[in-house]
Formats: structure tokens, sequence, C-alpha cells
């Protein structure tokens, strides 16, 4: 039980804090992951100041836009690595490849369900899809490091000890 409490939401807040540092790392590496992360913003604060310069009042707008920002971040940081560590301690999945081969792949989601498979993917959409994919990868591996090698494990069977019935 206190494995639930404890270990794994510590394990996932260090993995997401991994995975917004893995993020970056990855916009320095990826120009067109840069340029979704890096030139959104940038946009966004354009929008903001043309709206303060115009007279309108740009709070509105800008709750939107953070509330928008924070929906892209559950869904490709917080979503991810949760429902990985909730199924990995459910069904006892302790493979550290799993583990973070799941959380790549639910990061990855988000943007292919936006582009909803109607069109092949261009080369830009296809490096920030690559780009999400590493990034959860590094945020479940980040969790099974913490957490994730005892999965699903809870008294003597989890660390191999075997009852003499």
């Amino acid at each position: 039980m206190l494995r639930w409490l404890v270990l794994i939401p510590f394990a996932c807040l260090v993995a997401m804090g991994a995975g917004l540092f893995a993020l970056a790392m990855a916009s320095v590496a990826s120009p067109a992951l840069a340029l979704m992360i890096g030139g959104g913003i940038e946009r966004l604060v354009d929008i903001l100041l043309g709206f303060a310069e115009s007279g309108m009042d740009p709070a509105p707008a800008a709750q939107a836009a953070f509330a928008l920002v924070a929906r892209l971040g559950r869904a490709i940081i917080v979503a991810p690595v949760v429902l990985v560590a909730i199924g990995s301690e459910l069904f006892r999945l302790r493979g550290g490849l799993v583990q973070s081969g799941m959380t790549g792949f639910l990061a990855a989601l988000l943007p292919l369900a936006m582009l909803r498979l109607s069109r092949a993917p261009s080369a830009a959409e296809i490096q920030i899809v690559s780009g999400l994919f590493l990034v959860g990868a590094a945020t479940g591996f980040v969790y099974w490091l913490i957490a994730g090698r005892g999965a699903g494990g809870e008294g003597a069977s989890a660390r191999g000890i075997q009852r003499a019935d």
C-alpha cells in the first residue's frame, strides 16, 4: 500500500520532470520540434501583446491559451507516464523496454490523433512525432528506474521469495 501512496507518485513526478528536460533537449536537437514549442509560444505572446496594443483585454485570451498549453502538457508529459505506471502495476509489467516503449507510444499518439491519419505526414511532422516518442520513452525509462522494476509486486512474491507449501 505504501508503494501506491508514496513510491509511484514520487516516481511519476520525477519522471515528468525528466520528461520536461527531455522535451527541452529534443527541441534543441530537432528544429521542427523547437519550432512547434518555441514558435507556438512566440506566436502566443505576439497575439497577446497585439490585443494589449489594440486596447482589448488580453486576459481572456491568455487564460484560454494557457489552458490549451496545460492540456497539451498533460497529454504529452503527464498522461502517458501515469497511464503506463497504473497499467504496469496492475498487469505486473516490469520490463524497462515495455514501460519506455508504451510511454513513448502514448506521448506520440497525440500528434497522430490530430493528423487522424487522413494523409501521409510531412517530414517535419514525422520529426515531431519521433521527438515526442523519444521524450515519452525517456519519461518511461526514468519511471522504470525508480519504481517500474518492481511493478505489481508487493510482499514476498515481488522479492522473488517462494513460499513452501
